[in-house]
């Protein structure tokens, strides 16, 4: 496959603020490897992840049907396709927000322990390094939340991992998303995720401690800022009782 760059979206504007919140031990992992980790999509507790829309199904599952009976492609139907779709979509969740989100806070710092990391969107796009990453796209872009049955039609089958239900709609979520799928080699032994290599100073504009986190965490957020050499602030959320 061809080396890929990365496609923005149009409707995301370079100075839209993007947070990912995250646990200490992912902050390391990401300072000491100087990448950004994808996950594979079928590694997501949602299992209606990067699923085709109704009629979108439908149309494929026909498609497969019609197909001839000496086609010797390793894709046998419908299912079969969006499997290998799910092992070759990697994916970054973040949370598109001028401010730190309480309840993003409530749903990703339940111990008190946890992180958030705030960048831009320009930020992204300068820091990350796509020179050896090979793959069909990797993209940029806001999730919209529809219900799979007002979907009409049949989508570029990686948009369908920028789709979510309505009920998640108060992630504002934005995605990263690498795709890997090739038709001419398909392939469902893929990796469990990717390290996307990325300028952790270019990417991180601030750190966020959790709000009711004790004063020791910050000390340990901060040893590890000035040992990975991380030039920017630690601060401590807005939202906490203390």
């Amino acid at each position: 496959m061809p080396p890929v760059n990365l496609d923005v979206d149009e409707s995301l504007k370079d100075d839209q603020k993007l947070w990912r919140y995250m646990t200490l031990s992912k902050l390391i992992f990401m300072a000491e490897k100087n990448v950004m980790w994808l996950a594979r999509a079928d590694t997501f507790k949602d299992k209606h992840e990067g699923r085709f829309p109704d009629e979108m199904k439908q149309i494929t599952e026909q498609a497969y049907k019609e197909f001839d009976d000496n086609d010797e492609s390793p894709v046998k139907n419908a299912d079969d396709f969006q499997d290998y779709l799910l092992k070759n979509s990697f994916i970054s969740c973040w949370h598109k927000n001028f401010d730190e989100n309480m309840v993003m806070w409530e749903i990703y710092g339940r111990d008190n322990n946890a992180i958030a990391i705030q960048t831009t969107v320009k930020n992204i796009k300068e820091s990350i390094d796509s020179s050896c990453l090979t793959g069909h796209s990797l993209k940029l872009k806001s999730v919209i939340y529809e219900q799979a049955n007002e979907i009409r039609g049949v989508l570029p089958y990686e948009d369908c991992f920028f789709i979510k239900r309505p009920h998640f709609s108060f992630e504002k979520e934005v995605r990263i998303s690498l795709d890997t799928y090739s038709r001419a080699n398909p392939s469902k032994k893929t990796p469990y995720g990717y390290e996307l290599s990325v300028d952790i100073n270019r990417l991180i504009e601030k750190i966020l401690i959790h709000p009711d986190s004790p004063d020791w965490f910050m000390d340990v957020i901060s040893s590890i800022v000035k040992k990975y050499e991380i030039k920017v602030p630690v601060l401590r959320g807005l939202y906490g009782t203390k």
